[in-house]
């Protein structure tokens, strides 16, 4: 009897790990959906990076936006396909066909990590990639800025060409020495 207890308590203690290390990357999924959701920026410039990290057309990338799927959802699925279709590419051809499981899952309710359990991968590269896109749209971002002025130009204030020059110090002269003090009696 006790042998069949320690051994159904080693059981769920088994199934549970992989289930809190599963819980954990999807938490860190969500929070880098977040985080790509709050970039800012172009948005044709946010299509044409996530089209060219994930070798789709832009199009594509378009037409989920037009779902009204946010950036980090998108990133996220486009993430999925590829590793769905790089795992499976017997069931799975093309990208499309990946993303539209990818898709389909999702539309169904399941989450990311119980989608990526169920087609056969790991979250980490899908984690990965998120924050590659998360990196592009940054970097899109900080190439549309224009250029800071440099701090040599002066915008709004006088410059003082004629300005006098600092007077050095003069040297202090040196102390006298002081008398040989005399030498006091002894007692």
């Amino acid at each position: 009897m006790k042998k069949k207890i320690l051994i159904l308590m080693l059981l769920l203690v088994g199934l549970m790990i992989p289930a809190s290390a599963w819980a954990d990357d999807e938490k860190e999924l969500k929070a880098t959906e977040q985080e790509i959701a709050a970039t800012s920026g172009d948005q044709q410039a946010k299509v044409d990076a996530l089209a060219k990290q994930y070798n789709v057309e832009p199009t594509v990338v378009q037409q989920m936006r037009d779902k009204r799927q946010g950036w980090g959802e998108i990133s996220i699925q486009l993430a999925m396909a590829r590793q769905l279709a790089a795992k499976d590419p017997a069931t799975y051809p093309t990208f499309q066909d990946a993303l539209d499981k990818v898709q389909d899952s999702r539309a169904s309710g399941t989450g990311y990590g119980r989608m990526a359990k169920d087609l056969g991968f790991k979250l980490g590269p899908v984690i990965s990639d998120a924050r590659r896109s998360k990196a592009e749209f940054q970097s899109s971002v900080e190439t549309e800025r224009p250029a800071r002025p440099e701090k040599s130009e002066k915008k709004n204030g006088v410059e003082r060409t004629n300005r006098p020059t600092r007077m050095e110090r003069p040297e202090r002269p040196e102390k006298p020495e002081h008398p040989a003090h005399p030498e006091k009696p002894s007692r």
